[in-house]
C-alpha cells in the first residue's frame, strides 16, 4: 500500500480526537495531510501539512478548493452537522465518500430511522408530538439530526416539553424535532461495520452513568465491553444487516445505542461516522483491526480495509473505557495523569482539556476531561482497577476546589 498512498493529497474535516491515528498513518505512508476548517486552534491543524481556514460546509468554497489544491480524497472525521451539510455536495466529487445524501438521511435523521426500523421489523420506541393530548411524561425531546446531547432535554411536563421543542428545533438544521418516551433500563451499544457489502458486529457495550446534571440526559462514567445483554442485543443484527443491504452501504461503520425495557432492546440513536466515543481504539487492540486507518485508506483508494475475519470472534478480553466528567470552570492544575498513562492496564488515553482551559459544557458530551482505556482478564480486576485510578486522579480550580464531577456508586 506504502507505493500506492506515497504523495497523494488527503482532505480532512475535522478528526479532533484521531489526530493520532491519522498523523502516524499519515507518516507511515507519505500522504500528505491538508487540514481544513475555519477554526484556528483545531488540533489537526496543528500536526497537517497545509492548513487552510475555510468553511468546509461551503460548496462554492470546497468544489473549486478541491481542483485547485489538487486533493486525491477526503476524510470527514467532523460532528454530524458538518457533515449533514457537506454531504450533498461531496456526493459531486470524484472522492471514495463512504456515505450518500440518501444513506445519511435515513440513517442520521432521527425520524427517518425510526421509520426504517418500524419497516425492518426492530422494536421502535413510542413517539409524541407537542400537539398530542395523551402524553405519557417522562419524555425526551431531541433535535431530529443533532449528536453530542446538543439540545437534548428530557421533560416531566407540558410546560418543560414547550421549552425543550423550541430548543431542539434551534439545534436542528431542518428545524424539526423528536419527542420519545423516555425509556429506562440497562443501556446497549454495538456498531456494523461494512466491507464490500458484508456485515461485522464487532463488539457489545455496556455502560455506568453520571447522574445527570439538570434537564441534559446522561452522561458515561464507564463503559464496559461486552455487554452482558448481548444475547438480547444480536436480535438486531439481522434486521439491521437487511437495512444496509437495502441502502446499498458497502463501506463504513455506524453506532447503535439503545435502552434495554422489559427485555426489548429500543435503539435511541446512531452515528454513521468516526464515533466521539472512540470504541475503535477497543476493537484496535483486541482485534488488531484499525478502523480509522480503514478510513483513510477507503478515502483514497475506494478500499475499507483489509481481512476483517477476525471481528466475528467474540472480544478476548474484558475492557473500560473510563469518562472523566467535569464541573464548569478554569482548569487550575491537573494531577496523576501521567502516572495514568503508564499504568501496565491502561493500554490507551485520550485527554481533551488542559491546565487554564475553561469547562463550560458539564453535564453534556463535551465535558468530558479525558477517556481512559483499560484492559482486564475479568470484571473484577476492571473494578480494582478503576479504584486505583480515581485514586491518583485530580483537577481543581485556582482556589484548590476540585472540578470533577461527583463520581457515582458502581459494581461491576
Amino acid at each position: 500500500m506504502c507505493d500506492e498512498l506515497k504523495g497523494k493529497r488527503l482532505a480532512v474535516f475535522g478528526a479532533n480526537n484521531v489526530v493520532d491515528e491519522v498523523t502516524a498513518f499519515a507518516r507511515q505512508h507519505g500522504i500528505v495531510l491538508v487540514s481544513v476548517g475555519n477554526v484556528p486552534e483545531a488540533p489537526m491543524h496543528k500536526v497537517s501539512d497545509e492548513q487552510y481556514y475555510l468553511d468546509c460546509t461551503d460548496e462554492t468554497v470546497m468544489l473549486p478548493f478541491f481542483k485547485e489544491k489538487h486533493i486525491d480524497g477526503l476524510l470527514s472525521c467532523s460532528g454530524e452537522m458538518v457533515i449533514r451539510k457537506s454531504v450533498g455536495f461531496l456526493a459531486k466529487t470524484t472522492f471514495h465518500y463512504y456515505v450518500t445524501p440518501h444513506q445519511w438521511d435515513v440513517l442520521m435523521n432521527k425520524k427517518h430511522f425510526n421509520e426504517a426500523c418500524k419497516k425492518y421489523g426492530m422494536p421502535s420506541i413510542p413517539e409524541y408530538r407537542i400537539e398530542d393530548t395523551d402524553i405519557r411524561f417522562p419524555v425526551i425531546v431531541k433535535p431530529v439530526d443533532n449528536g453530542g446531547s446538543f439540545g437534548i432535554t428530557v421533560c416531566h411536563s407540558r410546560s418543560e416539553m414547550e421549552k425543550a421543542v423550541a430548543k431542539a428545533i434551534e439545534n436542528s438544521t431542518v428545524g424539526d424535532y423528536l419527542c420519545e418516551k423516555f425509556l429506562e433500563g440497562p443501556y446497549f451499544q454495538f456498531e456494523i461495520w461494512r466491507q464490500d457489502g458484508k456485515s461485522y458486529f464487532p463488539y457489545t457495550k455496556e455502560r455506568v452513568y453520571y447522574d445527570a446534571v439538570g434537564n441534559s440526559p446522561r452522561q458515561p462514567f464507564i463503559d464496559l465491553y461486552p455487554s452482558s445483554e448481548t444475547s438480547i442485543i444480536m436480535t438486531l443484527y439481522e434486521p439491521m444487516e437487511r437495512l444496509f443491504d437495502v441502502l446499498g452501504v458497502n463501506d463504513g461503520s455506524c453506532m447503535f445505542q439503545g435502552i434495554i425495557s422489559s427485555g426489548v432492546p429500543y435503539i435511541m440513536d446512531c452515528a454513521f461516522r468516526l464515533s466521539g466515543g472512540m470504541d475503535f481504539r477497543v476493537v484496535h487492540k483486541d482485534k488488531g483491526i484499525d478502523l480509522v486507518s480503514c478510513y483513510l485508506q477507503h478515502a483514497l483508494t475506494g478500499q475499507f480495509g483489509k481481512d476483517f475475519s477476525t471481528l466475528d470472534q467474540p472480544l478476548h478480553r474484558d475492557y473500560a473505557t473510563l469518562c472523566i466528567g467535569l464541573k464548569n470552570g478554569i482548569i487550575n492544575r491537573i494531577k496523576g495523569i501521567d502516572s495514568i498513562s503508564r499504568l501496565p492496564y491502561v493500554y490507551s488515553l485520550f485527554q481533551y482539556y488542559h491546565e487554564g482551559d475553561m469547562i463550560q459544557h458539564s453535564g453534556l458530551f463535551l465535558g468530558i476531561f479525558c477517556r481512559i482505556f483499560i484492559k482486564a482478564e475479568n470484571r473484577i480486576e476492571l473494578q480494582q482497577y478503576i479504584e486505583s485510578i480515581l485514586a491518583l486522579l485530580e483537577v481543581e480550580e485556582e482556589n484548590g476546589q476540585s472540578l470533577l464531577l461527583d463520581y457515582p456508586k458502581y459494581e461491576l
